[in-house]
């Protein structure tokens, strides 16, 4: 949240405000309470920096795949047991698991 407001402040602190509602109402946050250990074991497991840790994390709280144009992040997060596609390499295969997971 605190990324998301810095960056809408920027430039209209009202579309912050009405970013930050939207997000609330819309998305499922995990609270850093929760996320805090599993973060530091992606980090410590993985060597990953800590902005990737948390979506590592994420993914793995939430039995969730990952997609990212990032080519270490992609190899950090298979290395963590996590499904993950490198959109650039593997769009396709990203692309066929998601129809696959809307279908079930």
């Amino acid at each position: 949240m605190a990324e998301i407001l810095g960056v809408l402040v920027r430039y209209n602190v009202k579309l912050a405000d009405v970013g930050y509602d939207f997000v609330l109402k819309n998305f499922n946050l995990i609270e850093e309470d929760v996320i805090f250990d599993e973060i530091l074991k992606v980090c410590k497991s993985t060597g990953s920096r800590a902005v990737d840790g948390y979506f590592i994390a994420t993914a793995k709280l939430t039995d969730s795949i990952l997609i990212t144009n990032d080519r270490i992040m992609a190899s950090n997060v298979k290395k963590y047991g996590i499904e993950a596609y490198y959109l650039i390499e593997e769009f396709n295969r990203a692309i066929n698991r998601i129809k696959e997971l809307q279908q079930s």
